[in-house]
């Protein structure tokens, strides 16, 4: 049980984050100041640092929130169907991740746009922090999400053979770490591969690049990526098949 001081300080946290992001929304980018959150509050800047080191420290909160939200999203996706269809699961991790982003569009920015001035950004899910903390344990639980598709259909025996196995000398020692990776070179250049897919197109889309197509077209061209991907890391396609829609091959 909390006590009651401690019920306050959690409700005005609540209420700093909240309006920091109001902020980024309303001014359209998320290099919000410190100083501006506390006039929205009628409160003054120092009495911020009562509760966060600074902006630094704000915008870090707002990451590991951002990164917490995606990782709960991911994995409540995935799980949502059995371990014996990896391609399915793909398919749903790949699908929360995209809507994710598009209804948390400051979250996204803050956790994978570039950096902020002043902001060393070594947390983010791109980067994953050598450091420990919360932020590095959220954007492992969003990575591993997909990263463990692979390893459950290696486990079934139902891995298909990956396109790209002959690795240049500077690939397979660059990505044979076990420690680091934890599959072999080939997976990793895949997963590499299919994480830039999805990443790159999420990002043209929360961005606005591809604003001159429909949401149904731009859903449609997101599962035809999808598919090339399933196929790319050498899953076996979803038990319940492709969304309509889906482009084939």
């Amino acid at each position: 049980m909390r006590t009651r001081r401690e019920t306050a300080r959690a409700a005005t946290v609540q209420e700093i984050k909240d309006t920091a992001l109001a902020l980024m929304r309303t001014q359209g980018t998320v290099d919000v100041r410190l100083s501006d959150v506390a006039r929205e509050m009628r409160m003054s800047a120092p009495g911020l640092y009562r509760y966060f080191e600074g902006r630094e420290g704000l915008l870090t909160a707002l990451i590991v929130d951002a990164l917490t939200e995606l990782a709960d999203r991911v994995e409540k996706a995935r799980d949502t169907l059995p371990e014996t269809d990896p391609g399915g699961r793909f398919l749903a991790v790949a699908m929360a991740y995209r809507q994710w982003a598009l209804d948390d569009r400051e979250g996204f920015t803050l956790v994978f746009g570039p950096a902020l001035a002043g902001f060393e950004k070594g947390h983010q899910a791109q980067a994953v922090a050598s450091q420990e903390g919360p932020d590095k344990a959220a954007a492992l639980r969003a990575m591993d999400a997909l990263r463990s598709l692979a390893r459950d259909a290696d486990q079934q025996g139902v891995r298909r053979p990956l396109p790209l196995t002959n690795l240049p000398p500077a690939l397979m020692e660059a990505l044979c770490d076990a420690h680091l990776h934890g599959a072999d070179p080939a997976t990793e250049l895949a997963m590499a591969h299919c994480w830039a897919s999805l990443h790159g197109f999420v990002t043209l889309e929360v961005n606005g690049n591809l604003s001159w197509h429909g949401p149904t077209v731009r859903e449609q061209m997101f599962l035809g990526l999808t598919r090339l991907l399933v196929a790319l890391i050498g899953l076996p396609e979803p038990a319940a098949g492709w969304p309509e829609g889906t482009p084939a091959p």
